[in-house]
């Protein structure tokens, strides 16, 4: 029985489209430096809560020693214990040390101490400190914008330059690791995170950067695109959050700290660069795509030809929000 034309083409399409794939999934396993975290130091800020305290409770799981890092010491106390508690064996080692990200003295200290305490430097880093205040644009203070690109920003370049990198590349050591965590803001914004989302596009920008320029230092980078989190920074944050923002959000519901640790665990051992959490995050990706290789590029070509409508769709629900 012959097929018509456009079944042949069809057919021919997706055979091509399976093949594709096929060679994508071995590329990817080929080239991809396995992530094992057992024996290794892995050093959190932002550890005292959140997806923070839940990512030290996994890496604890899968056998690493974990140092975390935020300002309260009292906060920090109760979190050793509850990671100490995830330990795979009780040899496995949690720290923690008290200090503020905004400032490059404490991070330099909060890494000193690390190093001195377990007896070597962080093999990974897990840059998860932040924090969001949604407001209009015009009902910030000037001053809050500095705060936000301090804590958002700045806080993870510090821990990026003046701890991991620049100590991985003094010592020679080979296979570290740079975790910088942005946001589902940092691919789309929208009204109410005029001083947070452009922070998360900012550490995007970093991590593409530094994607390219640690390699020479044998130092691997990846970039994690949370949505809402459950914890008292999103309490917090539903304080001041406008009416317009909530609408536009929906009723989509944040995850867990256990599920967003969970999500960065996978695709840590996937060996992904850009670490999503669902299959909207995943279409965001398509969408915001930069210089560098991409998974799965056929799916990407088909998912962007639906976001087209989506989008368009989208921008004149959130402009009639808006003209309320």
């Amino acid at each position: 029985m012959a097929f018509p034309s456009w079944a042949s083409v069809i057919i021919a399409l997706g055979a091509a489209f399976v093949v594709a794939v096929g060679v994508e999934r071995l590329c990817n396993r080929m080239t991809r430096k396995n992530f094992v975290p057992s024996g290794k130091h892995c050093f959190i800020t932002g550890g005292s809560s959140g997806l923070g305290k839940s990512l030290g409770m996994q890496l604890a799981k899968a056998g690493a020693d974990i140092t975390i890092v935020a300002r309260k010491k009292e906060e920090l106390d109760k979190a050793v214990l509850d990671i100490m508690n995830s330990r795979q064996s009780e040899s496995q080692r949690v720290i923690a040390v008290s200090a503020d990200v905004t400032s490059k003295e404490d991070v330099i200290r909060a890494f000193d101490d690390a190093k001195n305490k377990m007896g070597r430097n962080p093999d990974c880093a897990f840059a998860c400190a932040g924090a969001s205040y949604p407001r209009f644009f015009l009902d910030y203070a000037l001053e809050d914008f500095d705060k936000a690109i301090q804590l958002n920003y700045l806080g993870q370049v510090y821990v990026a330059h003046v701890g991991e990198a620049t100590r991985m590349r003094d010592s020679g050591t080979k296979g570290g690791k740079i975790v910088f965590v942005s946001s589902m803001l940092g691919m789309l914004s929208f009204a109410g995170y005029a001083s947070y989302s452009p922070t998360k596009y900012a550490v995007r920008g970093l991590a593409d950067t530094l994607r390219n320029e640690l390699q020479q230092f044998g130092i691997s980078v990846h970039i994690f695109f949370p949505g809402g989190i459950q914890s008292p920074g999103f309490d917090k944050e539903n304080e001041t959050k406008p009416n317009v923002t909530r609408e536009i959000e929906g009723a989509n519901e944040p995850q867990t700290p256990e599920e967003c640790a969970k999500s960065l665990m996978k695709g840590l051992y996937a060996g992904h660069y850009m670490i999503m959490v669902d299959f909207v995050s995943e279409i965001l990706r398509c969408t915001t795509r930069g210089n560098f290789r991409q998974r799965l590029m056929e799916c990407d070509f088909v998912i962007n030809a639906i976001v087209l409508f989506v989008r368009y769709h989208r921008c004149f629900s959130i402009k009639q929000l808006l003209s309320r």
